[in-house]
């Protein structure tokens, strides 16, 4: 999935700048501390500069396996061989890179205090510790994302953009590929528990209403005579859809404490949904319909 490997790879560039300027702010801090302390280029002040450059190294192969799972499994995307060599082929760079910066920095000093050969043996362990790291939770990541994608109960995104009619960008725009995912898998074991599958199957039908509603909106758009009109749908559109991203994570909120033992579920929280649900859908011109879709589940949840 050639999309996903660029996003992929721009979320990494950016977790390597952000660990990279987050380093950045340590040293100045121990180069601070240590001066002031008349402690500069001490053995004290060279190990926690080293720490330091140690700690970014496992932080960002850390982070860079973690955007790579949760990316994955939400697209329900494997790491196929070629990525999974060509992200131990980026990482082991990045982590040469690293290091080079910390000879860069540090090599001169060692060679002044007679102990550059002790630094380059710690430099070269490290990298070869640091390698070592990079292909084994690469390799580890292939095998559980494999294992992970196919017991998966999630529907892949472009399920849930046929389902519903939605273009898999807006899905995404609207970050509601997590909700819609986790929606259909309580329900599912709501409908397992014995839930009245009349109740359940009219909440499944609120979205596509809605969505629905949306389309006939958004078919109107250039219909307008006027900029000042066409804007105007398009601005009442856009509105819907932020309505349709609230609806779904309401509905996902009483899914979930539907699921709860009835002594269990917060009163509260499902008052304030069925409240902004209410909200929402009074604006439209058929909120008996909606009203009628929501009432069966209402019974579940008393």
């Amino acid at each position: 999935m050639e999309d996903l490997d660029k996003t992929l790879d721009i979320m990494e560039r950016d977790k390597c700048t952000f660990l990279l300027a987050e380093n950045s702010v340590r040293l100045k801090k121990n180069n601070i501390k240590f001066t002031k302390s008349n402690l500069k280029h001490s053995q004290e002040h060279l190990d926690a500069q080293y720490i330091s450059y140690e700690r970014l190294i496992r932080t960002l192969i850390k982070g860079l396996v973690t955007i790579e799972r949760k990316v994955r499994l939400k697209y329900l995307v494997p790491l196929e061989s070629a990525r999974a060599n060509k992200l131990m082929a980026n990482w082991n760079t990045e982590v040469e890179l690293i290091l080079e910066d910390f000879k860069k920095k540090y090599r001169d000093v060692h060679s002044q205090r007679r102990s550059v050969e002790e630094f380059d043996e710690k430099i070269s362990q490290t990298l070869e510790a640091a390698k070592i790291s990079v292909d084994t939770e690469v390799a580890k990541l292939k095998d559980t994302l494999g294992d992970d994608i196919g017991g998966s109960e999630r529907l892949q995104p472009s399920e849930l953009s046929k389902m519903y009619d939605v273009d898999e960008s807006v899905l995404i725009d609207l970050q509601v590929i997590d909700p819609l995912q986790n929606l259909h898998i309580l329900c599912k074991k709501l409908k397992d528990s014995g839930c009245d599958r009349v109740a359940l199957a009219s909440l499944n039908e609120i979205i596509p209403m809605y969505v629905k509603d949306i389309k006939a909106v958004e078919s109107t758009v250039w219909s307008g005579r006027s900029v000042d009109q066409r804007k105007e749908t398009k601005m009442r559109a856009a509105k819907l859809n932020l309505n349709l991203k609230e609806i779904i994570l309401c509905l996902y909120g009483l899914v979930k404490q539907a699921l709860l033992e009835k002594e269990r579920r917060n009163e509260d929280v499902i008052l304030k949904i069925r409240n902004n649900l209410d909200k929402i859908f009074k604006s439209q011109t058929d909120f008996e319909s909606y009203q009628n879709k929501l009432a069966p589940f209402w019974g579940v949840l008393t």
